[in-house]
Order: C-alpha cells, then sequence, then structure tokens
C-alpha cells in the first residue's frame, strides 16, 4: 500500500481517547470536531463501553482506530479482527511479535468480514516495541523494531507502529511500502510522563512518520482545540 502524503493535517493526525468512560470521551471528542479526523479507541476506553464506544464516535463522524494490540493464536486473532470489521473500524492493531501467521490470520479475518458486508477492509497495523520501552542500546532497539516492521510487512500488514526515534530506519528499509504510525507525539514543552522514545510532531514527520497519534498532550488540557490547532500548524508544509 503506498502511504497517504496528504498535505492536509487534519487527516494524518489521530487523537487518543485514554479516558476511563465514554461520557467524559465523547466530551472531548465533541470539543475537537472539524480539527481531528480519526480517534483511536484503545483497551481503557473499550473495556470501560465496549463496542459503544466505536459506535458513538462513529455517530459524531469520526474514524475510529480501534487500538487492542491483538496477540495471540491465529485462530483467536482472526476472530477478533472479523469482529472489529464488523464495527466497520478504519483501523486495528495487532503486535508484530505474534508473527507472521498470526499477522495473515488477522488480514484474513478483517477482509473476509469486509467482503462479506461490502465495506471497506480495517488497514492492519502491525505494533513493533511500545515507545515506554527505554532505549538502553539504540542501535539493538532500532535493528530489533526494523526487524520486526520487516517481517510483519512481509506477512501483509498495511503498516506498523512504531516510536519516531525509529521511522527514519523503518523507512529505509521498507522505502515508500507501507505506512508507519507514530504514538508518543509530545508538542515543545510537553511532559513524556510514561512514554520513553518521544518526539515532536515535526521530528516525527520529518524522520519519516506518515501519521501520528497523539493524547495526552490534547485530551488533559484546559484547551484541547488550541493544543490541537497548535500541532496542526507544526505540521503544515511537511510531507
Amino acid at each position: 500500500m503506498t502511504p497517504a502524503r496528504t498535505v492536509d493535517p487534519a487527516s494524518r493526525l489521530m487523537v487518543a481517547l485514554d479516558a476511563p468512560d465514554l461520557s467524559t470521551s465523547l466530551r472531548i471528542a465533541r470539543r475537537l470536531r472539524g480539527l481531528a479526523r480519526t480517534v483511536k479507541v484503545g483497551s481503557i476506553l473499550f473495556t470501560a463501553a465496549g463496542p459503544a464506544a466505536i459506535a458513538r464516535m462513529q455517530a459524531l463522524g469520526f474514524d475510529v482506530f480501534l487500538d487492542l494490540k491483538f496477540h495471540d493464536i491465529p485462530s483467536t486473532v482472526e476472530k477478533s479482527c472479523r469482529a472489529a470489521a464488523r464495527h466497520g473500524v478504519a483501523w486495528l492493531t495487532v503486535h508484530a511479535s505474534g508473527g507472521p501467521d498470526m499477522v495473515k490470520a488477522a488480514l484474513t479475518g478483517a477482509a473476509e468480514e469486509a467482503r462479506r458486508r461490502g465495506v471497506a477492509r480495517p488497514r492492519v497495523l502491525a505494533v513493533t516495541v511500545l515507545t515506554s520501552v527505554a532505549a538502553k542500546d539504540a542501535g539493538s532497539l532500532t535493528r530489533r523494531v526494523v526487524a520486526l516492521a520487516s517481517e510483519a510487512r512481509r506477512a501483509g500488514a498495511d503498516g506498523v507502529v512504531a516510536s519516531a526515534w525509529e521511522a527514519g530506519a523503518i523507512r529505509r528499509r521498507l522505502g515508500r511500502s507501507g505506512v508507519i504510525v507514530c504514538p508518543g507525539i509530545r508538542p515543545h514543552g510537553t511532559e513524556s510522563s510514561d512514554q520513553r522514545r518521544v518526539a515532536t510532531p515535526g521530528e516525527a514527520l520529518r524522520r519519516g512518520a506518515d501519521y501520528l497519534v497523539v493524547g495526552r498532550p490534547v485530551t488533559d488540557a484546559r484547551d484541547p482545540r488550541a493544543v490541537m490547532s497548535g500541532i496542526l500548524r507544526e505540521m503544515e508544509g511537511i510531507r
């Protein structure tokens, strides 16, 4: 798949809604309408609210990135991805460390269910190494991330999730094949919290990211729209 290289920053920025309840997440999402197009529903919100979280975000006009990082035997992951496709999500994640057979099973489940329903298949992203992992040996960690990314792409994953620290190395290995989604995005002056391998929006894009995921710097802000607008301004003009 050829990565989307749009000049519109809003289409490249995903907001992680990690609030512990649906009402809070909906309040934040409503405040970001017109600035964000995709919201990420992860394990916190999905565990609290279930599929209703997906449906309510879609009703507000958002695409949904279901980030549950499936990691199990291939048959279980296949069925999980079938269920995700039934919910009409635009993106879903599996752990790259689950191996190529698991990644292939995820794609099979998502594709067959989407085809049965006559809808677009969710794009399957393989998560490499979480951004909370410290890089004690940056070279070794980068090699591990690149190896996982390469294996996942060979298995058919549409792209990978990795920190901006490794985005350049992944891009050099994969070329323009597959998308790179970078979480751990922190605007200038923002605390990294439990994230270790973080980058500013501009840094991530210049290193090769196609899409960025930002969470707490926006969702915990007193004025989420102002913070979001600042991030989008930083992204403008960077391809």
